[in-house]
């Protein structure tokens, strides 16, 4: 199962190896200490999931011709979804209904299952019922706080399976060095990593008004607390006012609302963020000797 993937030592020769005149008579390496390298771009096997593989180190590394911006990822808005009104008004007088003598309230992030009313409304109570219009609700950042860009800095994650011997397709078997820093017998290529410490912080994102997007609600009342004898039906979208109408003299104890027209709007994410502290540094180097 094992495989030297030449589209990884591609990368590797940017690092600049070496293969130095080695003493012909080389310790063979502990097979506990082998692990596999999965580079950037290494497919489905950019993560450690192969078998029981668990991840000893990973990072951004410099590699000659590649380098990184002192600027920040660009940020991004989640889309406007389409949020159900939650709350239907019972009026003593016609419309447009300005006397209001109950409510049946189904809460927030109501998902229009059916929903008795805490205090039921007596059909001779009232005269309208007024509907709430379904909104669209604000963006969210996708991320609250966009990363610091990493340009073109490569990525490496250094990989160990259990057991040993069962590296996947598109990563190089290694070894760590030897104490002295030679390499073992059959695993005499070295590559070295210079690594990179990344500090710094950007500054956070933010979304602008909802627009586009369309949302039609059916909201139907009911004169049972299940959702079964109906009373009134209504339909509203989000760009009519609440809708004012009468029904028959029933009393309304429960209701139940779907979309009809579910289509999220978008936001236009902010521009302006930038690097507000920390530093793009070189750290320590990492140094392995794989096959040849």
């Amino acid at each position: 199962m094992r495989s030297s993937a030449s589209a990884i030592f591609a990368v590797f020769a940017l690092l600049g190896c070496s293969s130095p005149d080695l003493p012909p008579e080389l310790p063979r390496p502990d097979p506990s200490k082998e692990v596999f390298i999965l580079m950037e771009g290494a497919g489905e096997f950019k993560k450690c999931e192969n078998f029981n593989d668990e991840l000893v180190w990973e990072g951004f590394f410099e590699a000659e011709g590649f380098s990184a911006e002192n600027e920040c990822e660009p940020c991004e808005c989640a889309p406007a979804e389409c949020t159900l009104p939650s709350k239907v008004t019972a009026n003593a007088s016609g419309c447009p209904g300005e006397t209001a003598v109950g409510t049946l309230e189904a809460g927030a992030s109501w998902d229009g299952a059916c929903t008795a009313a805490a205090e039921p409304i007596p059909g001779d109570a009232f005269a309208t019922v007024t509907f709430e219009p379904p909104v669209l609700a604000p963006c969210a950042p996708v991320s609250p706080v966009p990363k610091p860009s990493m340009g073109s800095l490569r990525f490496v994650r250094v990989c160990k399976s259990d057991p040993p011997g069962y590296a996947p397709t598109l990563s190089a078997v290694c070894y760590p060095p030897q104490e002295n820093g030679e390499c073992w017998k059959g695993y005499e290529r070295k590559f070295e990593f210079p690594m990179i410490n990344d500090t710094r912080q950007c500054s956070p994102c933010s979304c602008g008004a909802p627009r586009g997007g369309s949302c039609t609600a059916k909201i139907t009342l009911y004169q049972d607390p299940y959702c079964v004898s109906e009373v009134v039906t209504e339909y509203v979208s989000e760009h009519d006012d609440p809708v004012c109408t009468r029904t028959t003299n029933a009393p309304l104890e429960s209701m139940r609302a779907s979309f009809t027209q579910n289509e999220p709007g978008t936001c236009a994410p902010s521009t302006d963020s930038r690097i507000v502290s920390g530093s793009l540094e070189r750290g320590g180097t990492r140094v392995l000797c794989c096959e040849r």
